[in-house]
């Protein structure tokens, strides 16, 4: 049903890249969200297609969508779980990025966080903000290192080498 892991036609009536995060498959979803909005994205008009082919074009569909994917790629909820950095490329924690989100909608209610990658590129800061009542059970944030190195040492959650994970139990509010 896909080429290059996107789907024949209207790819983003396909919701294989979201079932890949859900299963912690990262390169699936990367190489479905790189190939349709690469194939899809008018560089004139800063809008989606339809098809691949010239037919359909200008779909706030296939804008939508692609927002949507993009969020999942920064965070996504999955039951009481928040799981931050689930979709994004090694790329963006090169040395010395940073990465924020702030008052991003969620189903625990506004979201900010911001992750950042020192100079030399051997730690990495991660800070987590929910302003409501309503806590996730946990969150985990996926913390992949550019050369696939592991964590040594965590403060404020269990790392998982296995998917580059730190998890953040009884979250309070703020970590």
């Amino acid at each position: 049903m896909t080429a290059g892991n996107v789907a024949f036609s209207q790819p983003y009536y396909s919701r294989h890249p979201w079932v890949h995060l859900q299963r912690g498959e990262t390169r699936p979803f990367l190489q479905a969200w790189y190939g349709a909005v690469s194939a899809l994205a008018d560089r004139e008009t800063y809008t989606f297609n339809e098809h691949f082919f010239p037919i359909g074009a200008h779909k706030t569909h296939e804008e939508a969508w692609f927002l949507m994917e993009t969020r999942s790629m920064l965070y996504l909820e999955s039951g009481d779980k928040l799981q931050l950095l689930t979709g994004v490329p090694r790329a963006y924690l090169l040395p010395g990025a940073k990465i924020a989100v702030t008052n991003a909608v969620s189903k625990f209610g506004p979201l900010s966080f911001h992750v950042s990658v020192s100079p030399d590129g051997k730690s990495v800061k991660a800070h987590v903000t929910s302003l409501t009542g309503r806590k996730p059970g946990a969150i985990e944030f996926r913390l992949p290192h550019l050369q696939g190195l592991h964590s040594v040492s965590v403060s404020g959650g269990q790392y998982r080498p296995g998917d580059e994970t730190v998890r953040v139990e009884a979250f309070s509010g703020a970590r």
